[in-house]
């Protein structure tokens, strides 16, 4: 059976990750990237240079997060961390699920139109 869910039409979620340290902005973007494995061909993680105030990755949420993508030890962050996720409403809804399942999640602000939906979050360890 195809991972992909015949009713997402467009499975990317756009995730930003900043007013953080770029640690902490690693240690999300990672933690995302192994929930939600790219195929090949698929975007993976932008990072800026040592300068960089933000930081983006492009995940395919077509299926529920990777259970293998579970890391052992807890994913530490040394602050708050601001995550903007931008998507079809039940991708993003999958990356902000993954994300809850391992930081305490605030959602700060949501815009959502026909086809998208995106999400300001607060996440903390």
């Amino acid at each position: 059976m195809d991972r992909h869910d015949k009713d997402i039409p467009v499975a990317e979620v756009v995730v930003v990750v900043g007013d953080c340290s770029e640690e902490d902005a690693r240690a999300v973007l990672d933690l995302l990237e192994h929930s939600f494995p790219a195929e090949s061909g698929a975007g993976g993680a932008s990072r800026g240079g040592g300068a960089a105030t933000v930081w983006s990755a492009v995940l395919d949420a077509a299926g529920p997060a990777d259970p293998a993508g579970r890391q052992a030890a807890p994913v530490r962050l040394n602050g708050a961390v601001s995550v903007t996720l931008q998507g079809a409403p039940r991708a993003v809804e999958r990356v902000q699920a993954a994300l809850a399942a391992h930081f305490t999640v605030e959602e700060v602000g949501a815009v959502s139109g026909d086809q998208e939906r995106e999400v300001e979050l607060r996440i903390r360890s």
